[in-house]
């Protein structure tokens, strides 16, 4: 190790989650306390002097980091109405780019939380790489940057001195790999049983489910089409679909791209994987009755659909979400 102790900036949007940043820095000064001596410094830098948290939680910063960054951590907002979401996610992109610039100038190791991976994707860092991003905003990130190998079915993906990781508190992830890659892997060790982490986890199947779920939408066509799929979804298709909206396929494909930004054969397909996961999670029916339950004739057809889209097969991600 050098001399100097590695230094670590935090860039903290306009809100955040206060646990996350404060997790992560925790994470670090365990790291010094073990080791008795300054390994890792580090500082939170944002727009404003003192950034704070919806809740109202405060975190001290600068505005520009005082000395040469060894990492960046970008914290990205939470939230889950996707569109809102991505529009503050563009505005605060401008931000956050010359602060990518510099870490890039750095040499620094760049890490982007939750959605901060919007951050690396307009800055033309992940280009050709893999990424990953929160389960929710996959189907945007995957449209607005094609040229991202997105493998969003992951918590965590680090590809040379790049890292994206999942939503929430898919932080802790981060935090050990980082610790561990920086040559902390003795500390990392006592960091998890001290702070007694969770066990590592490697998918974000197990914690998707319809946002519709907890965010009601009341918009005509949604839910007409909720209805359907509580239905109908067994023997649901696009001549069913056209059907009970009373609508040709043309303007069936139409409403979808623009209301529901997907095809009508996707949206059934996404319909019939979430049934899928629900059963799985709840019930003991075996793989071949839920296949036949939610549409799908063939098991070994839909096994493979749902490994190849969820990132598991069927009975482990029965084994992961139980």
């Amino acid at each position: 190790m050098a001399d100097q102790p590695l230094h670590a900036v935090i860039w903290l949007p306009s809100t955040f989650y206060s646990a996350v940043a404060a997790t992560l820095v925790e994470m670090f000064d365990l790291v010094n306390t073990i080791r008795g001596t300054p390994a890792i410094s580090f500082e939170f830098v944002a727009r404003q002097a003192d950034a704070t948290t919806t809740p109202g939680i405060s975190f001290n910063t600068r505005r520009e980091p005082s000395q040469r960054m060894d990492l960046l951590i970008l914290l990205a907002m939470p939230g889950m109405q996707v569109p809102e979401l991505v529009a503050a996610l563009a505005q605060e992109s401008r931000h956050a780019a010359p602060l990518i610039a510099r870490a890039q100038r750095d040499g620094a190791i760049i890490a982007a939380h939750c959605g901060a991976g919007y951050f690396l994707a307009d800055a033309g860092l992940l280009d050709r790489k893999r990424a990953t991003i929160s389960w929710w905003l996959k189907a945007d990130a995957q449209r607005r940057f094609p040229k991202v190998r997105w493998d969003a079915s992951r918590v965590l993906v680090g590809d040379g001195r790049i890292y994206t990781c999942g939503g929430g508190f898919s932080g802790l992830e981060l935090g050990k790999a980082l610790l561990k890659d920086l040559g902390f892997i003795k500390e990392e060790r006592l960091v998890r049983k001290l702070l007694v982490l969770p066990p590592s986890r490697q998918s974000q199947a197990p914690y998707e489910f319809p946002l519709t779920d907890l965010l009601p939408l009341h918009e005509p066509l949604r839910d007409r089409l909720e209805a359907l799929a509580r239905n109908q979804l067994r023997t649901l298709d696009l001549a069913l679909l056209g059907a009970q909206l009373g609508l040709s396929p043309r303007t069936l494909a139409r409403r979808f791209a623009d209301e529901l930004h997907t095809t009508p054969g996707r949206w059934i397909q996404d319909r019939r994987l979430e049934a899928a996961k629900t059963l799985l999670e709840s019930t003991r029916l075996g793989i071949a009755e839920i296949c036949y339950q939610v549409g799908y004739q063939d098991a070994a057809s839909f096994s493979r659909l749902f490994n190849r889209t969820i990132g598991l097969p069927p009975g482990e991600y029965r084994r992961q979400s139980q």
